[in-house]
């Protein structure tokens, strides 16, 4: 890789979360040029504890109070050189080799400004769930909802400063912010149709609720950029993913989905809702020094009406565990690696996957 393609990544943490040391050994996996900035606002020891253990992999660390998660993001950036910029936060994990493939869309166009690409979803108990639905291709339709997903979108530092940098005052929307200023400044996007990160999605997370801050910055944006038409729809999109997410029993949720009522495109053999007609594969890494030696599917299908393939070997060996059942995998599973995990529907009828999982 040409020395002047390097990318920093600043790593904002508010507080500590489970899910931070998964984020740090994702990024020292990169095999990329890489200057990470953590910038760590949460006066935790623990927090702290954690930094020094990826110390190698660390080229700034900041403890001590800032002015909002933009303020620490930007900052980051300010205190390295990289070329290609992105940020992660605490609950964000990036794929094995992201950077990787971002890196080589960058260096098959000189010209290219943004890159991204796909997310998996995860829940609170780690469970892959899904992927991120609204992601799509570059377009008008950045002006009216984001459909970028953040942890897995890099960009030139030089097209960040033609679109004016990372708005500082912002506390819920300064990445669909800045994809606008980006779009509207002659950045050149590609969509890459890789995995690039594992999103968790939480009603705690910033993004997951729909408080009265986050409101006020959702209006703004879309006042400054669309028709009345167009605001009202998209402020409608966002009402109702938070209604369909947090608020729905799942049940009712998934009887709207199935009948396509919310839209959304399925991914990867997958639907919205989590159902599997015939064949779904899911993308699975970990980051952990042992290998992994069984998976957990969740789902509420009987063990006659599906099939699981791991990187082309067919698990048979099982036990039933809370809400599905637990797999071995015939040969232990690496860190640092994707794996595929195929799921084949042997029923009549689609059946429902709840989630899955490497057990702790």
């Amino acid at each position: 890789m040409p020395e002047n393609l390097t990318f920093s990544i600043t790593v904002p943490i508010g507080s500590y979360h489970p899910l931070l040391p998964m984020c740090l050994a994702s990024l020292a996996a990169q095999d990329v040029a890489l200057e990470v900035a953590v910038m760590d606002a949460s006066n935790d020891e623990r927090v702290c504890e954690l930094v020094d253990q990826f110390a190698d992999s660390i080229a700034i660390r900041h403890h001590g109070p800032d002015d909002g998660q933009a303020d620490a993001i930007a900052s980051g950036w300010d205190r390295t050189s990289g070329s290609i910029l992105g940020w992660l936060n605490a609950d964000d994990v990036l794929a094995p080799g992201a950077l990787r493939h971002a890196a080589d869309s960058f260096l098959a166009d000189p010209e290219l400004d943004v890159v991204y690409g796909h997310s998996l979803i995860c829940n609170d108990d780690g469970y892959i769930n899904g992927y991120h639905w609204n992601v799509l291709p570059p377009g008008d339709h950045i002006l009216s909802t984001c459909c970028i997903s953040q942890p897995s979108c890099f960009f030139r530092r030089s097209a960040l400063k033609a679109a004016g940098g990372l708005d500082r005052s912002l506390h819920f929307t300064m990445d669909w912010d800045l994809w606008i200023r980006l779009y509207k400044s002659g950045a050149s996007f590609r969509m890459n149709e890789d995995i690039f990160s594992l999103v968790l999605w939480s009603e705690e997370a910033k993004t997951g609720g729909f408080g009265r801050q986050r409101r006020v910055e959702l209006k703004r944006i879309l006042d400054q950029n669309e028709s009345l038409k167009e605001r009202f729809s998209g402020y409608l999109g966002f009402a109702s993913h938070y209604f369909y997410e947090y608020v729905l029993p799942r049940r009712v949720r998934n009887w709207i989905w199935r009948r396509n009522i919310s839209g959304g495109r399925g991914m990867f053999g997958l639907s919205v809702s989590g159902d599997v007609d015939s064949l779904a594969t899911f993308i699975m890494f970990h980051f952990d020094d042992h290998p992994k030696t069984q998976i957990e599917i969740k789902t509420n299908a009987s063990a006659e009406e599906f099939e699981l393939r791991f990187e082309g070997d067919s698990l048979d060996k099982f036990e039933r565990c809370e809400d599905g059942y637990r797999f071995t995998v015939s040969t232990p599973f690496q860190g640092a690696r994707i794996g595929y995990l195929q799921v084949e529907n042997r029923a009549v009828s689609p059946i429902h996957i709840d989630g899955i999982r490497f057990p702790e």
